[in-house]
């Protein structure tokens, strides 16, 4: 295998990941961000040691019924 076509093939499978991720509709972008709001939450709680620049976090509440 060539150097050139392994990462020629993994340039291609990047961008092809990035334009599928970019076509994923709004709001599940949201919830996917809402989600990783609760894990950095949770952890956080957990591990009081873990450092952070912000003082103030709150995880976003956000109704995408309507």
């Amino acid at each position: 295998m060539n150097d050139r076509d392994y990462i020629s093939r993994i340039a291609g499978s990047k961008a092809i990941y990035h334009i599928n991720r970019a076509r994923v509709p709004f709001e599940e972008k949201l919830k996917i961000i809402i989600v990783l709001q609760k894990l950095d939450m949770e952890m956080s709680k957990e591990n009081r040691a873990r450092k952070t620049t912000r003082s103030f976090r709150k995880v976003w509440e956000v109704n995408l019924e309507s």
